[in-house]
Formats: C-alpha cells, sequence, structure tokens
C-alpha cells in the first residue's frame, strides 16, 4: 500500500511534505535547489521530501535543466494524476459526482434526480452512496488511489464538522454527513456549503486564481454567495454566512421559503423568474416562447435564456427584471466587503449577456463610487461544474496546505 494512506493526510503533515507539491504546483516546474530557495527548507529536507513523493509518483523527473558552472539541475514537475478525488454537488432536485484528478480536471461524473424520495434522509444518502461507488468502479480507478470525498451541499453547513445545519430541500437538519459517508465509503469526507465550495473552486482553479478577496454569486433554484476574504472562506459566527437570497429587496413581496417577505429568491432564483414567465403567457403576453413550447408547464431556464438571445421582449424583461434586483442585493454586499471582484455562476449568466450587463449597470449607478467602480464582474471558469469542483477542492486543498478553520 502507498506510503500516503488513502484518505489520511498524516504521513505528509508530518513530513512537512506538502509544501513541496504546492510550491512546484504553483510554479510549473522547479529544481531541488529552486525548491530549497522558495521553501525555506535545508536541501538535504528537499532531498529527502523530493525522493520520498517521486516513489510515490507524486512528483515527475521530467527534464535536465540549463547548468550555471556545475552538474545541470534535474527539473521536477507536480503529477496532478498521482492521485484523485471524490467531489459531490448536492444541490436541489439534483446530486452530482464526479471524479477529479489533483488539478480538479474531470475524469467521469454521474447525475441523478432526487424529487418524491427528498425527505427520507436514509434513502438519499443510501442513493448517493451506491451512486459514489458506481463512478469509482466505472471510472476503473484503484481506490487505493482515492484520497478523499468533498461534498459541497446547499444550504447552512458546519464545515468543521461535515454537518448539515439546515438543507431546506431535503428537510434536514443537523444531519451528519461526513460520519456518515465516511462510515459507508471508508473514506475521509469533507463537507461545506456549496456556494462556499464553488468559491474555494474558482480560487484555486477557475476565474480567481490571483484574486484574495472576492464574493462568488449562485443563480440557481436557490440564491447563495461565498465570500472569499484574504484567500480564506467566511463562514460567519454559526456557518450562515452568505444567503444572500434571504436579503429582502423587495418590502412587501411574496413569502419566501424560509419564512420571510420580499427575498431575493422570491423574484431571482431560477425557479421563479420561469414561474412569472408562464403566468404572464397564460395571461395573454405575446412571446415567442407560446409557440417554441408544446407545453407551456414545462418551460425552463434555459428556454428563457435562448429566447432573449434570440429577441423576445417577454423574455429579455423578465430576465433584466431578475438582474436587477441581483444588482441591487450585490451593491449592498460590495458596499459592506469592498471586494475585487464577484464571479456570477448559473445559467441566467451563462446563455445570455442580458443579465451581467444589467448587473453590472445596477452596480455601477447604486454602489458607492470608488467600490463600484473598481469591482470587477466576472463570469464563472468552472460553469455548470462550479460545485463539483468546489467538492473536489475541498479534499485538494487539505493535500496542499492543511488549513484548519479557525
Amino acid at each position: 500500500m502507498s506510503k500516503i494512506l488513502r484518505g489520511s493526510f498524516e504521513l505528509m503533515k508530518q513530513l512537512n511534505v506538502s509544501a513541496v507539491p504546492k510550491i512546484i504546483k504553483d510554479n510549473g516546474s522547479l529544481s531541488r535547489a529552486e525548491i530549497a530557495k522558495l521553501t525555506g527548507l535545508t536541501p538535504a529536507s528537499v532531498t529527502n521530501i523530493t525522493k520520498f513523493l517521486i516513489e510515490d509518483n507524486f512528483l515527475i523527473e521530467s527534464k535536465i535543466g540549463e547548468s550555471s558552472g556545475g552538474r545541470p539541475p534535474i527539473i521536477l514537475e507536480f503529477n496532478p494524476d498521482a492521485r484523485y478525488v471524490v467531489g459531490v454537488g448536492i444541490g436541489v432536485g439534483v446530486i452530482d459526482v464526479v471524479i477529479t484528478n489533483l488539478s480538479a480536471s474531470i475524469i467521469i461524473k454521474r447525475s441523478m434526480r432526487i424529487e418524491e424520495e427528498r425527505y427520507d434522509y436514509d434513502l438519499v444518502l443510501k442513493k448517493l452512496v451506491n451512486l459514489i461507488n458506481e463512478v469509482v468502479k466505472s471510472s476503473k480507478i484503484d481506490k487505493e488511489k482515492i484520497l478523499g470525498v468533498g461534498v459541497a451541499l446547499h444550504g447552512i453547513v458546519n464545515a468543521k464538522t461535515g454537518i448539515s445545519i439546515h438543507a431546506l430541500y431535503y428537510g434536514w437538519k443537523n444531519r451528519d454527513i461526513k460520519e456518515k459517508l465516511e462510515e459507508a465509503l471508508d473514506l475521509t469526507v469533507y463537507v461545506d456549503n456549496d456556494v462556499r465550495a464553488m468559491s474555494l473552486g474558482e480560487s484555486w482553479f477557475g476565474a480567481t486564481k490571483d484574486i484574495a478577496n472576492f464574493v462568488t454569486l449562485n443563480i440557481s433554484n436557490g440564491i447563495g454567495a461565498g465570500i472569499i476574504i484574504n484567500n480564506m472562506p467566511y463562514y460567519g459566527v454559526d456557518f450562515s454566512a452568505g444567503e444572500i437570497g434571504h436579503i429582502v429587496v423587495e418590502a412587501d413581496g411574496d413569502k419566501c421559503n424560509c419564512g420571510n417577505y420580499g427575498c431575493l429568491e422570491t423574484v431571482a432564483s431560477n425557479n421563479n423568474i420561469t414561474r412569472k414567465a408562464i403566468k404572464l403567457i397564460k395571461q395573454g403576453v405575446n412571446s415567442s416562447l407560446s409557440k417554441a413550447i408544446d407545453d407551456i408547464n414545462d418551460l425552463s431556464i434555459e428556454d428563457i435564456c435562448k429566447a432573449a438571445n434570440d429577441g423576445d421582449e417577454l423574455s429579455i424583461t423578465i430576465l433584466k427584471e431578475a438582474a436587477r434586483y441581483i444588482g441591487i442585493a450585490i451593491t449592498n454586499l460590495i458596499n459592506i466587503l469592498n471586494p475585487t471582484a464577484i464571479v456570477v455562476v448559473g445559467e441566467i449568466f451563462e446563455n445570455t449577456t442580458h443579465t451581467i450587463e444589467t448587473l453590472s449597470e445596477i452596480v455601477k449607478n447604486r454602489g458607492l463610487k470608488l467600490s463600484s467602480e473598481n469591482v470587477r464582474i466576472i463570469r464563472s471558469l468552472l460553469g455548470r461544474d462550479a460545485a463539483v469542483v468546489g467538492a473536489a477542492t475541498l479534499v485538494i486543498q487539505e493535500i496542499f496546505s492543511y488549513k484548519n478553520i479557525k
């Protein structure tokens, strides 16, 4: 069995090994002398650590470097395929499972719908475990090479204990997801809120690799934000930071699932955007959607975005209205946090320009001048895989940093 035990990072921690693959990963390729200089480790320590990592296939001796007078140095590169991780996205109505390498490149992906059975905790977890095992088997990757499982879960999550404090769609309250999955899978499991995990994925592998302070905004059937401050996720006292979907944007608005009225989710989530379009079309408002969809009740957010791109006025109006509300909420966040960037995730940003243009305009016109002028609003580079890549990153970051939640 490998020296690096499956699902455990204790040996790497004891040997102070993690600094070496991280510095090589960040710089592309380095000689042993360069590693010693950048890490502050002694040449003897670097020799021992790199020997260990080469034997375990984490590092590859790729080529001979240029000589500066003595023996030419051997250049080392990080091998992202030395080990693999499982990433799980548990969203509203759907669960995605992937296996990635240590650069978060997806090797295999499978998904399943969770609808009628969603309140049956044991059944949902059993189906998830079966799907993970199926994905591992289909990948033909030796389970000994899988370092752990990351779970990006909707709702409020205690990232330190792996407990789902509240997942509204599934009716979960104080469910120990980490313990349950570790027992079933015999792998180390890390659990966090889905949008916080997305932010982590963007920070490591996406649009904000060089940005220390940013907010990720995810618009789907729910709305959430992941906040990164000085390269670290911000959790809040009760791990509920980032619940931007429940910022009130209409004082006398519709009732939200949370019990309040006028929350951002009631006017800008995918479900509510679609519901509004269906209602207006049934009332007789002219739209190309009425002819494009056989049953208007089957209308999707993708249909609305496509129609908007094709010039459908109703679709454009509805999307711009949602974007205005999102812009108001985001402007408040920008005024409070003063981030470098806002990363937007979701179909309404991927498939049409109307939303991001309107959002940017609202921020520019309503935000404090200095912070709103300098903030960048950018699309996610991870797109619809943001949650599962973020989940995989929960494991990957442990290999390189061992940063504990404080």
